[in-house]
């Protein structure tokens, strides 16, 4: 298991080395990274403990564009999912929040969201996710947003599945600029220890596909190490899958769709 790190981006996409998807990834400006259309750049998701355990997850990050697209996350270290799938802050619609999303009982995707309400996700802020036994809780710019505990998995050292911090966008009317990301073993508060003032915290026995776009696996993918990537085997096929039932407002496609693929 990795230990703590920072990555200031001062030296390209330091180690969110593993890309997937045909993203434009624009290190051009030193200390920044900033991600546009379809894929994403994250640490290596190789196993179970592939990544990071309990402890606190920061980005500092702007994100343009209000339709589903950029966020900022915690993949599952084995690199399946439905599972362990912590969004440190996604945006749709004008709205910035952080999720949790698990995998339920028939296989597919549920989810429990902290609203940011009052933030404004295009400027830049400080987000934080501080993952301990049982509970997930959301800081922005320091201010405790809220805390889930459904749906929180264990991390590798006590029997469960460690993460791996990601970047990602999914819509060509989107993207992000990402400052700086960070984990620190030590857990804490987020920088703050005021008291939760905005979260609203809500949740849903299914994750419906219109509002859920943290769901790209990426798999079989080439390092950024040999500067080039490629598109998940699956990329096409989950493509045109959303295309014609995203809209739909019947998400089971979602689980039909995960359980043809040949992991």
């Amino acid at each position: 298991m990795a230990g703590d790190f920072v990555e200031s981006f001062d030296n390209g996409i330091g180690a969110l080395d593993h890309v997937w998807g045909s993203a434009n990834i624009d290190t051009g400006t030193h200390g920044q990274v900033t991600i546009s259309g379809h894929g994403g750049l994250m640490e290596k998701p190789t196993g179970d403990s592939a990544g990071h355990g309990y402890g606190t997850y920061t980005v500092v990050a702007a994100l343009d564009g209000d339709t589903e697209g950029s966020a900022a996350l915690l993949w599952p270290g084995n690199d399946k999912w439905p599972g362990p799938e912590y969004d440190i802050v996604e945006v749709i619609h004008g709205n910035a929040y952080g999720t949790v999303h698990f995998a339920g009982s028939d296989g597919g995707d549920r989810y429990n969201v902290v609203n940011y309400d009052g933030v404004d996700e295009s400027q830049t802020h400080t987000y934080s996710l501080d993952w301990q036994p049982g509970s997930i809780t959301y800081y922005v710019d320091g201010h405790n947003m809220g805390s889930i505990s459904e749906g929180v998995g264990a991390d590798y050292a006590h029997g469960g599945i460690n993460e791996v911090m990601g970047l990602m966008n999914r819509s060509d009317a989107t993207s992000m600029t990402v400052y700086e990301v960070s984990y620190s073993s030590s857990g804490g508060s987020g920088g703050s220890s005021q008291p939760a003032d905005t979260g609203v915290v809500t949740s849903s026995a299914d994750a419906h596909a219109d509002t859920t776009v943290s769901v790209d696996a990426p798999v079989d993918t080439v390092s950024a190490d040999t500067g080039s990537s490629s598109e998940p085997v699956w990329w096409d096929a989950w493509e045109a899958a959303w295309d014609a039932n995203h809209g739909s407002g019947d998400d089971s496609w979602q689980a039909k769709f995960w359980a043809s693929q040949d992991w």
